[in-house]
């Protein structure tokens, strides 16, 4: 059986409320998901938790929206979910503040003032400048911790090589944004 006919099979049988699906999905990303959380550095048992809730939040979308996923895995919507409810736990503690530097790109900074930083406005102005693809790929790039292909499988784009040129292309246009002031 192939991955897309295994995708399609899982996901019409979570739209069932199949409980061995959901077991099957929660078995298999548990641990990824696990280490991908370490790098907000949360601790094992606030990750678990997060986990267990966009398992939920996931499923109750198959079952109560019967969700059908075409552009993208149940791996990438279960951690899209997932990376949501990361922020969201960590902007709540008032320890997460997302900034913009010209040189390096999206940083997440851990402090106790939450409240934006020049830059940060600066960044928010500059995003409204640029075209909507642009927003969109850096979003799905930089904010959502996509891959290229998964972007490619997410969008309208033909090919990796697409959206690499893009993704650069729109950088350099925020870079000269920020030149610009």
């Amino acid at each position: 059986m192939s991955r897309n006919s295994t995708e399609t099979e899982l996901q019409r049988l979570l739209r069932s409320d199949d409980k061995k699906a959901l077991e099957t999905i929660y078995v298999t990303y548990k641990n990824e998901f696990l280490n991908y959380a370490k790098k907000y550095r949360l601790d094992r048992f606030s990750a678990l938790d997060v986990y267990q809730d966009a398992i939920i939040a996931m499923h109750h979308n198959f079952v109560s929206s019967q969700l059908v996923l075409t552009s993208s895995s149940i791996k990438t919507y279960l951690f899209g979910i997932g990376k949501f409810k990361i922020l969201k736990r960590l902007k709540e503690e008032d320890k997460l503040l997302s900034v913009e530097t010209p040189e390096e790109g999206f940083t997440d900074i851990r402090i106790e003032d939450t409240s934006p930083s020049e830059r940060s406005v600066l960044l928010s102005s500059h995003l409204k400048n640029i075209s909507e693809s642009c927003r969109k790929v850096l979003e799905l790039f930089y904010y959502r911790n996509l891959t290229v292909e998964e972007i490619v499988q997410l969008t309208d784009y033909k090919d990796g090589n697409t959206v690499r040129s893009h993704k650069s292309r729109c950088l350099k246009r925020l870079k000269s944004l920020f030149k610009i002031r």
